[in-house]
């Protein structure tokens, strides 16, 4: 991930709904080598009754201007650090000026594709990978998403993958928490002293010839004139 990586938190609002569609929030963590908030979601008790809410969600982007060649797998690894007490969900999104030609913005809060004011995201944004439920988060180890065939497309197609990190149960969901408490995990940023626990995408390309011949596709072409797909790299130039 570029070093730009880092976390989004809202303003304290009265309300739930105010909380998560805030789109003018405040940099939490740009930076910064790691956080206890990479995502979290609160509810705090106000002064003379009544409860607030704020959320944080992390955005990073991955360079893959260099891949051209059809993704065939590929896992987003993040380390986790302090807290596994939330749980976190990878989307597409439009942050970084949506190609990670700008700096990470306040009111990219809510830069994700597909999000509308209001609405739970599921059926709405694009996910890169399933959710990590509560308690599952490692705080100590690399925790794996496995990436959806949305991230191998825009990983073959893009220039740049950029990625929200969000609390599953209530943020994505837009579930208001029903008790008072912060519900978080942590993890580590592309800027924590060396490379040993940097954010980063494993992936693996398909081998050999991987278009479509004549409508054909290329996983049932075993051979073009007796050459195997797997010794062709060009037909006719192309």
């Amino acid at each position: 991930s570029s070093t730009d990586d880092g976390g989004i938190y809202s303003v304290i609002n009265a309300t739930w709904a105010n909380a998560r569609d805030d789109d003018s929030g405040a940099l939490s963590s740009v930076a910064s080598s790691n956080s206890s908030n990479f995502t979290a979601v609160t509810r705090f008790n106000a002064r003379g009754g009544g409860n607030t809410y704020r959320v944080i969600r992390s955005f990073m982007w991955f360079d893959t201007s260099g891949i051209t060649a059809t993704v065939e797998s590929a896992t987003i690894k993040i380390f986790g650090v302090t807290a596994n007490d939330g749980s976190v969900i990878a989307v597409k999104s439009t942050a970084f000026g949506g190609d990670g030609g700008t700096a990470l913005h306040g009111d990219d809060l809510d830069a994700i594709t597909g999000y509308s004011a209001g609405a739970s995201l599921a059926g709405n944004a694009t996910t890169y990978g399933p959710q990590i439920l509560t308690s599952s988060w490692s705080t100590s180890a690399y925790n794996e998403f496995t990436g959806t065939s949305d991230l191998l497309a825009d990983m073959q197609n893009n220039d740049a993958v950029i990625i929200c990190f969000l609390d599953y149960t209530n943020d994505y969901l837009n579930s208001t928490p029903t008790s008072s408490a912060t519900f978080n995990c942590g993890a580590i940023f592309t800027n924590n002293t060396g490379t040993s626990k940097d954010p980063y995408i494993e992936y693996e390309l398909a081998s050999g010839y991987t278009h479509n011949v004549i409508g054909v596709a290329a996983a049932n072409i075993g051979k073009v004139n007796s050459v195997a797909t797997a010794n062709i790299e060009k037909i006719t130039g192309t």
